[in-house]
């Protein structure tokens, strides 16, 4: 279990594409973030978790300060329907930004992003991953299946390190890489 406490949010593609690849891969997505989810101790005080999902728009699921539990937030991720749609991950960069990182954080707690998406956007990321980082938000690009493009996750993490690249199949072991990488006290890389 992680000790630290990290605001953790996930901006989670939703777009058409993910089951075009594979029946069942949104569903893949989820259960890797409820694995996620159950490596840090959820409170107040400790870990908090947010959750936008995005396809053409972004659609807030929920902040950091809607729930206090892991429960209520498993709970929560299992009530997620798949949306369809594009893949504007500009727009939801954007959106996540002044959705979950806008507000000040206490000192000593962390903010990262994990991003997982299967395609190439149809917007401009630079632009919106830049004012993100600018918060002193790490940011995590997981490209999953086969069509993401590598220099745009590139340009979406905080650096090469932060990005990670698997199938759907084999989505499930990254999630002890990740959780290392979310865990460390300082930022990868300092």
């Amino acid at each position: 279990v992680c000790k630290i406490a990290v605001d953790l949010g996930f901006l989670v593609d939703g777009s058409g594409s993910i089951e075009f690849q594979g029946k069942g891969n949104f569903g893949r997505i989820l259960n890797l973030i409820k694995s996620l989810v159950s490596f840090f101790e959820v409170s107040r005080g400790k870990s908090r978790i947010g959750f936008v999902l995005f396809s053409s728009r972004p659609i807030p699921i929920f902040g950091f300060r809607r729930y206090s539990s892991k429960v209520q937030i498993l709970r929560a991720i299992d009530q997620v329907r798949y949306p369809r749609g594009g893949t504007r991950i500009g727009n939801a960069l954007e959106f996540t930004r002044n959705y979950l990182f806008k507000q000040r954080t206490p000192r000593k707690r962390k903010q990262v992003l994990v991003l997982i998406t299967d395609g190439i956007s149809q917007d401009r990321v630079g632009p919106a991953a830049s004012r993100l980082k600018a918060t002193g938000t790490e940011v995590f690009a997981v490209g999953v299946g086969k069509n993401y493009r590598r220099r745009q996750l590139y340009q979406i993490a905080t650096d090469r390190k932060h990005v990670v690249t698997t199938s759907f199949s084999m989505l499930m072991t990254i999630i002890l890489a990740l959780k290392k990488q979310v865990c460390q006290r300082q930022k990868v890389g300092e």
